[in-house]
């Protein structure tokens, strides 16, 4: 990767970094620091020992592992985490998915209470995201797109900072435990839960083991998700391991062989015939006709 090139007093750019470093204090209560966007390489690890502020990051897409103090913990898309202040910590991307993260870091002397609200209380540094992560982007996205110091954009910056913990807090308020009986919950609970778990696992995972993580039977699972969804829980696997290949196809040079082992298939002429069946050309050929444009976060 190389090095991110200043393109404002503020603004730090690469094709897969964004960050927006600001040191101004908003207000005494709360206020932004730095916020960013970053698509890690294979195996790419950041070290952190006494940050000051509170580094909270919403995981988009892969997969990583966050260490602090010493203890390890495996994380993927749907999941946030943060780092504190004086923790000894370090967090590495995945070598075959790594992951995509947003952050906004902040401080002021209420930092530490918004970030018990959140449900990272002393002792905790991640938990499941129960609100699309696109939003969380959103909120930072619009903070790097205004990078000029203007009073306006000031403004603008405390708002997101704002949204951003709002979405955080009231992620936390809806959180429920997995249910473990049918009659227990709403159904779209369980669709939403196995979405969710299919998302995150799409590469190794069987339907029945969505089930299972989730607390049905799998003919009751089939039956809801497609009432909710407009097709089976294993066309939505397909699709999503099919989307994966794209994006590899599209963002990476990887070999067709590798990404079809990265989606679950060892065997790469039945990755192909499927692919063809799905999209009408071979996946080089896609790569050929649709490669080009400017790489995108999401």
């Amino acid at each position: 990767m190389r090095l991110p090139i200043k393109t404002t007093s503020t603004l730090y750019e690469t094709n897969y970094y964004r960050c927006l470093v600001y040191h101004e204090k908003q207000t005494d209560d709360i206020y932004l620091t730095f916020c960013g966007v970053e698509r890690c390489l294979p195996g790419y690890e950041f070290h952190c020992e006494n940050r000051t502020g509170y580094h909270l990051h919403v995981i988009l897409g892969g997969r990583g592992i966050l260490n602090v103090d010493g203890s390890s913990f495996p994380l993927h898309r749907g999941q946030m985490f943060v780092t504190k202040p004086g923790e000894q910590t370090w967090y590495r991307a995945d070598e075959k998915d790594p992951w995509t993260y947003c952050w906004m870091t902040f401080d002021g002397y209420k930092a530490s209470k918004y970030i018990e609200s959140i449900g990272l209380k002393p002792g905790t540094n991640w938990r499941d995201c129960y609100e699309d992560p696109r939003r969380f982007y959103t909120c930072v996205k619009d903070v790097l797109d205004r990078p000029e110091m203007t009073l306006a954009n000031d403004l603008q910056r405390l708002s997101q900072l704002l949204a951003f913990l709002s979405l955080a807090i009231d992620s936390e308020e809806k959180k429920q435990p997995y249910p473990r009986h049918e009659n227990d919950v709403n159904t779209d609970t369980y669709v939403d839960k196995a979405v969710i778990y299919i998302q995150s696992n799409f590469a190794n995972v069987k339907i029945s083991d969505v089930a299972r993580n989730i607390g049905i039977n799998r003919s009751y699972l089939t039956k809801i998700f497609k009432t909710k969804m407009g097709i089976s829980p294993q066309e939505y696997l397909m699709e999503c391991k099919m989307d994966y290949a794209c994006k590899l196809l599209l963002e990476t040079d990887a070999q067709v062989q590798d990404i079809a082992q990265r989606i679950g298939y060892d065997n790469l002429l039945t990755f192909s015939k499927i692919f063809k069946g799905r999209f009408g050309v071979s996946p080089k050929n896609y790569r050929l006709q649709n490669r080009g444009g400017k790489e995108q976060f999401l």
